[in-house]
């Protein structure tokens, strides 16, 4: 995810995460690890704006950082970091910082942007409107709830070196995914037919960032 091009992402849409080394079982196929949505009625939140968040700062006073206040991918990551490496940062869970604080945790953040930047992302786009944003998060919930491994026996495994295993929030640890919301939730099984559907009769194409050659149709579609 280093290079984000505002040109070639849709405001609004379904993000779907990929992570290096992190693979379906006894497959070569890439495993989801985070799923996101952007609605219409997120008026100041777009995909490109999320994602800048996400990957970081390229320049500035924080330049190879970024702020994990803005992102809670970048949150989970770097107690992730802290937990593998046995390295406290003391500040990371205030809710506030000062440059004074900025700077101290620039370190961590660093290394939270290099795992960040080697991620892929698969977006879909959706329509405007507040019955696409119903859809839009119908989606994103069961998309969730049915990669997510918690509580239950594991679709999909996280490799013994996938970072979300060090994470204090079980939450991320046991689903196998940088998310928590959601993850404990039972998913409806009709959800993958309507997205299929959507996906088929949409008439604008999906945006890959990063690419690893992925289809264009989600590889959720490979869980049914």
């Amino acid at each position: 995810m280093g290079e984000v091009r505002r040109n070639l992402i849709p405001e609004r849409g379904w993000c779907f995460f990929f992570e290096k080394g992190e693979y379906r079982n006894d497959t070569s196929i890439s495993r989801v690890v985070r799923v996101e949505n952007h609605r219409s009625q997120d008026t100041k939140m777009s995909i490109y704006s999320q994602l800048l968040k996400h990957r970081g700062n390229k320049a500035g006073a924080y330049s190879g950082g970024g702020n994990h206040r803005l992102s809670l991918l970048r949150n989970h990551i770097g107690v992730s970091i802290m937990s593998n490496l046995a390295l406290p940062c003391k500040t990371w869970e205030e809710g506030k910082a000062n440059r004074t604080i900025r700077r101290e945790e620039h370190w961590l953040e660093t290394m939270v942007s290099e795992t960040v930047s080697s991620m892929e992302v698969l977006v879909v786009p959706t329509e405007d409107g507040r019955e696409w944003d119903r859809i839009t998060k119908y989606v994103a919930q069961n998309a969730i709830a049915l990669l997510s491994n918690f509580n239950k026996y594991p679709i999909d495994s996280p490799s013994p070196d996938w970072l979300g295993n060090f994470c204090t929030n079980a939450l991320v640890r046991e689903s196998g995914l940088w998310n928590t919301n959601g993850v404990m939730l039972k998913y409806d099984h009709r959800f993958l037919e309507i997205f299929r559907k959507i996906v088929c009769e949409s008439k604008k194409c999906s945006y890959i960032i990063n690419a690893i050659c992925l289809p264009a149709v989600p590889l959720l579609m490979l869980y049914a």
